[in-house]
């Protein structure tokens, strides 16, 4: 029976079960028969097509991430036990603990709240401040590295991309990460922006991507994540990104993190000064106040119409003013997808993970994250798409494509309900142009849900240009107690209403 099984690594680990994927690599739940204990094993899978240059390249990596790991004893970094090549690739032996990354305890639960996001960043900000008084950057934070485990503890995992300020201290240079090709290594939406800008990385540079990470936990998306990751990039470069609204007392730290030059962010004793002040006195139900707020009768769209198609004419958010090296920046790497037809930076097996979201190819579905409103519904969305956040209604809109998607209680008759929105709509002349397409009940939907289907002159770019353009399309749908309203340029309405109905079948209410 025992000849059936896979022999163990090394005569004495016996792979379990995958417990995390990786664009190159996959990590292991794994048993040591010799020490009879569970163990952590990080296997690098080589590309097919690989050069010998670039397979002792990726050995030499994983050596250096064992390197970097080992030489910080700190409560937040796994231990690493034992380093072995077999099968001609390397594997890294760790401690094991059960966990779960922030990206996906993000991506499943929704926002953390205020003084829960404080506790992990400032024990994240623990092992970066001993990194880097080990002269180590780590220089690829994001949530997908940092691990909450089932006894509380807050790990920094993945030191694949270290790098050592200090050659003297890293004599052979195993800390180098190497490019194997040309191309800027990490996740697009968790780069600082003097990486994005080809420049060395420093300290700040750590604390740039932890402000980035905790903006994900408390609001609940990526503030620079879009549909490409070329785009990505020139949002770090422009400081685009909301402002953020759940985050209360961690505001100005993570604003503190995200400012562009790196001589202007908080220093790593000020921000952990900061975080631990908001662990030790927020109270922990601030974030649920909000998320339960009263709900306020609402029309569908009207109010909202005019002000998106306003926005959509700004390339970035007010009161953020476009920098001459910003734009330097943003010409570059425009002039740089133009010449090659597309991006072609190689990530590595970090930048292939779940944190990033390219633009997919023709005849592929968007990458769609879920969004958690607690105690009401989750739903998924298509990553990149920005939010915003009235009271309780939700919105989310992509300024490239023009479609948007609002979420909002609707208490009462779902079809009376639509009926008396119409009749508020074109009392208030709120849609020039408006035509009716349909407003009926949709019992495919749900008992008593209804639809009311239109179009009107507006659409990308609003007014005249945008009735030249073909108008806009709306479909607002009201079912579970909800209201659903999906707008698309009229042109392109056919798969906008589409990705509409792939939306509406990840929708759950958690009500009872």
């Amino acid at each position: 029976m025992d000849g059936d099984r896979p022999k163990p690594l090394a005569r004495r680990y016996r792979l379990l079960s995958v417990v995390g994927r990786g664009g190159m690599g996959t990590v292991w739940r794994a048993y040591d028969e010799t020490l009879d204990r569970d163990v952590a094993v990080k296997e690098v899978r080589l590309p097919g097509r690989i050069t010998e240059t670039e397979r002792r390249a990726l050995c030499r990596r994983l050596l250096a991430e064992a390197r970097a790991t080992a030489a910080l004893r700190h409560p937040g970094v796994a231990a690493v036990h034992d380093v072995l090549v077999e099968g001609g690739r390397p594997w890294i032996v760790m401690e094991f603990l059960p966990s779960c990354s922030l990206n996906r305890l993000v991506g499943e639960s929704g926002p953390l709240g205020v003084r829960r996001t404080a506790q992990i960043g400032a024990a994240v900000l623990s092992v970066l401040r001993a990194a880097h008084t080990a002269g180590i950057l780590h220089r690829d934070v994001k949530p997908s590295n940092v691990l909450v485990c089932d006894d509380g503890r807050v790990l920094l995992t993945d030191f694949g991309l270290a790098l050592h300020t200090d050659q003297r201290r890293d004599p052979g240079g195993m800390l180098q990460a190497e490019t194997m090709a040309a191309g800027i290594e990490g996740s697009p939406a968790y780069l600082a922006p003097e990486r994005v800008h080809g420049l060395p990385s420093v300290e700040a540079s750590d604390l740039w991507s932890l402000g980035a990470t905790l903006y994900t936990a408390v609001e609940g998306f990526s503030p620079f994540l879009r549909c490409h990751a070329l785009a990505s990039m020139v949002a770090v470069l422009l400081g685009d990104y909301p402002r953020p609204v759940r985050a209360g007392a961690l505001g100005p730290v993570i604003e503190g993190l995200l400012r562009e030059r790196p001589e202007d962010r908080l220093s790593a004793e000020a921000a952990a000064r900061m975080l631990q002040e908001v662990a030790d006195a927020e109270p922990a139900g601030a974030t649920a106040a909000v998320l339960t707020a009263p709900s306020r009768p609402r029309g569908p769209v009207p109010d909202r119409a005019a002000r998106v198609r306003r926005t959509l004419r700004v390339p970035v958010r007010v009161g953020r003013r476009l920098r001459p090296g910003a734009v330097l920046s943003v010409a570059v790497l425009a002039a740089v997808a133009v010449g090659v037809g597309t991006w072609t930076a190689r990530w590595n097996s970090v930048g292939k993970s779940d944190s990033v979201a390219l633009r997919p190819a023709a005849g592929v579905e968007a990458k769609m994250v879920k969004y958690t409103e607690a105690g009401a519904y989750s739903v998924r969305v298509p990553a990149g798409w920005q939010s915003e956040r009235r009271d309780d209604v939700m919105e989310w809109d992509d300024q490239a494509s023009g479609r948007g998607l609002r979420i909002s209680p609707a208490p009462g008759a779902p079809l009376d309900g639509l009926r008396a929105a119409e009749r508020r709509a074109e009392a208030g002349r709120l849609y020039p142009g408006y035509r009716r397409l349909r407003l009926e009940a949709a019992p495919e939907l749900g008992e008593n849900a209804a639809e009311w289907e239109f179009v009107w002159n507006g659409g990308h770019g609003g007014g005249e240009s945008g009735a030249r353009a073909g108008g806009e399309h709306v479909l607002c749908s009201r079912a579970a107690g909800y209201e659903f309203c999906f707008h698309a340029p009229e042109p392109h309405w056919t798969p906008g209403q589409r990705l509409y109905d792939r939306v509406l079948r990840t929708f759950k209410s958690q009500k009872g």
